[in-house]
């Protein structure tokens, strides 16, 4: 084969596959594929409950210490970081507050929900109970630390713990005065 027929062979073929691809219909455009959507973590479907309970009390009575500007700086870093779901930058912000009121019922709530969302269910069930312990115990945050517990039996599937579990959150809940 001499040069000029081995590039008009060349030419050819380059020309059939231009006019093929031109000429060929488009593709059929990707359907979209339908993905459901995730089901919310256990963890997260568990820190929705204890939060919930108490919520409807009405004559359920709140003391709130006066604190450290500081502390509330930190409690609102752990809230920006847990709507992220950064739930360690949250911890490391709730132990920075905890540092500065150790003892506090309300900050050691906090800290076992943030234990639960990130996965620590033994500490989140420690840090309620120590929260019970240094708390009013009666009221919403009593009935948070009851349900925190509650949900972290649940975990461990302790069936036999959740019903005593159930009666200490509901003994949490402030009962009205008779009036005559």
């Amino acid at each position: 084969m001499t040069f000029a027929s081995r590039n008009i062979r060349a030419i050819a073929i380059s020309c059939f596959v231009l006019a093929s691809v031109a000429c060929s219909s488009p593709s059929e455009p990707e359907t979209a594929v339908l993905v459901r959507p995730e089901a919310e973590p256990a963890s997260v479907s568990a820190v929705k409950a204890i939060r919930a309970v108490g919520a409807d009390e009405e004559s359920v009575l709140q003391i709130n210490p006066l604190r450290d500007p500081a502390v509330e700086g930190f409690l609102a870093e752990a809230a920006r970081a847990e709507e992220t779901g950064q739930f360690d930058v949250a911890f490391v912000a709730i132990s920075k507050a905890r540092n500065l009121a150790p003892d506090a019922p309300d900050l050691l709530q906090y800290e076992a929900e943030i234990e639960f969302l990130r996965g620590n269910t033994i500490e989140a069930e420690k840090r309620a109970y120590e929260s019970f312990k240094n708390g009013p115990q009666i009221g919403r945050l009593c009935q948070q630390n009851w349900q925190t517990i509650l949900e972290a039996r649940k975990v461990f599937n302790d069936n036999d713990y959740l019903p005593y579990a159930e009666s200490k959150r509901d003994a949490c809940r402030a009962k009205r005065p008779v009036r005559l």
